[in-house]
């Protein structure tokens, strides 16, 4: 695109799209009836046709949408050949064939096709939609486009939401619930979560954080492994639907393993500005969380230390590297001691012990 940038979906639902008015909706990408003229002297814009998407969110900026623009309707204009675009382009006037006028705004343009969005509209009526700044590829002077479309009555639909796909994550250490919908979906705007339940009759505490045209993402509050919860989410309808509704979404968290154990270690000698360090790595099977007391200390057979409680350690998220007071020998067997260290997400912290055979890596 040369005028338009993509952002997230729901940023914009977030911010422009509160308020919007519930009226029942087409099928998307219905062909509409249309007539076409360009202001002043040479050929006509062309036309290829022209669509109508419904109501919708846009996922392009639209630079001269207001905060609070109520409900949007989404045109698409494909044209014959291709055309260039003024920088201050724009949709400077819509009115319906009883004299209404609305607010429209231009969305992602291209040279072969645009989208209109369209504040408030009313299916069943005629419109009449004017464009300025657009012109035809390899012309010099920028003209003015009409377009005359007849959008038609819609129907009341009782299409509900459908959900496909339910999935639990725990990056990080944080629950997030994914839900896949089986079809298009449409958030109004103060669109929430009203409860959460769990299967032991325990109220939680959540919300949405993320939100697209086919799936959302829930955080729950404190939410305990091992149990299923019933989600409540107001404000949605599937796409064509005539009305928002609330729908239940079902998800089961999975019992944690809280068990943590080493998985690889490694020891490496480095030679740098005029010293030799030495330091044993130790990758773990989860990602972890230590105290402040936390510390590695490493032995040989005879009890003697190589790293002790005063001795520095990087932590990272699932791993974590000693400094060692002196070299080991490769080949021998050492015993390690890893202390206050847990699972992220667990409540206690516990000691790891266990022994490695000093290779360089």
């Amino acid at each position: 695109m040369n005028f338009c940038k993509k952002i997230v979906i729901g940023l914009l639902t977030a911010c422009l799209l509160t308020g919007l008015i519930p009226q029942p909706a087409l099928a998307s990408s219905v062909k509409l009836s249309f007539t076409s003229k360009t202001s002043g002297s040479g050929d006509d814009i062309q036309v290829r046709r022209v669509t109508y998407d419904g109501e919708t969110t846009p996922d392009y900026i639209v630079y001269d949408l207001p905060q609070t623009p109520g409900s949007l309707h989404e045109l698409e204009v494909d044209f014959i050949s291709r055309v260039m675009w003024k920088g201050s382009a724009k949709v400077t006037s819509v009115k319906d064939n009883k004299g209404k006028t609305y607010k429209g705004y231009l969305g992602e343009r291209d040279d072969d096709d645009c989208e209109i969005y369209i504040s408030k509209l009313k299916t069943g009526r005629t419109y009449t939609i004017t464009i300025s700044g657009i012109k035809e590829f390899g012309t010099a002077k920028y003209r003015k486009l009409t377009l005359k479309v007849k959008i038609p009555a819609a129907g009341s639909s009782s299409k509900k939401v459908k959900v496909r796909k339910v999935t639990v994550d725990d990056d990080d250490g944080i629950t997030e619930i994914d839900v896949k919908f089986a079809g298009k979906v449409i958030w109004k705007g103060n669109a929430k979560i009203t409860s959460i339940r769990d299967n032991k009759g325990k109220s939680y505490q959540g919300h949405i954080t993320d939100r697209d045209d086919d799936d959302c993402e829930i955080y729950i509050h404190n939410v305990m492994p091992g149990r299923t919860y019933k989600i409540k989410i107001s404000g949605i309808k599937a796409a064509g639907a005539s009305s928002y509704e609330t729908i239940t979404v079902t998800a089961k968290v999975p019992a944690q393993n809280s068990s943590l154990t080493v998985k690889k270690t490694e020891y490496d000698v480095d030679y740098e500005y005029g010293r030799t360090e030495w330091t044993v790595s130790f990758d773990f099977n989860k990602k972890i969380s230590h105290g402040q007391n936390s510390c590695v200390i490493i032995t040989d057979s005879a009890g003697n230390e190589y790293s002790s409680k005063s001795s520095y350690v990087e932590w990272d998220d699932d791993e974590c590297e000693v400094h060692l007071s002196s070299g080991l020998t490769e080949g021998n067997t050492y015993h390690y001691k890893i202390t206050d260290i847990k699972p992220i997400g667990t409540n206690s912290y516990s000691t790891l012990t266990g022994t490695f055979i000093a290779y360089e890596d």
